[in-house]
């Protein structure tokens, strides 16, 4: 009795379907590995551009807001004075002060 070649092909067939599976999983994944490293360089360069973009906007913010600037554009361009007097002047005795504090603490005793 010669037994049927049929089965033996089925089981080849089948694992060569599973093998293939594995083979095309296994692709797929090493695309998508490949695919994620490229998108961490694209944004690690992203990072360091804005980095670099941040350092070059807080020295450029530092240089508008320095004194000497403010000074120079304030006297040039909109032809302000700066005013080198105080505009008040308070003066106290430290001996009244120091009368109204113990009256202050004996009130409130």
């Amino acid at each position: 009795m010669k037994k049927s070649s049929k089965p033996a092909i089925l089981i080849v067939l089948i694992l060569l379907m599973i093998v293939t599976a594995f083979a095309l999983v296994g692709v797929g994944i090493k695309l998508k590995y490949e695919h994620s490293l490229l998108q961490r360089d694209d944004l690690e360069k992203k990072v360091k551009t804005e980095g670099q973009r941040k350092i070059k906007l807080t020295a450029e913010y530092q240089t508008v807001t320095a004194e000497e600037m403010i000074i120079s554009i304030a006297a040039n361009e909109l032809g302000l004075i700066r005013n080198m007097q105080p505009s008040i002047i308070i003066k106290f005795n430290k001996e009244k002060l120091e009368e109204v504090t113990e009256a202050l603490a004996e009130k409130y005793e």
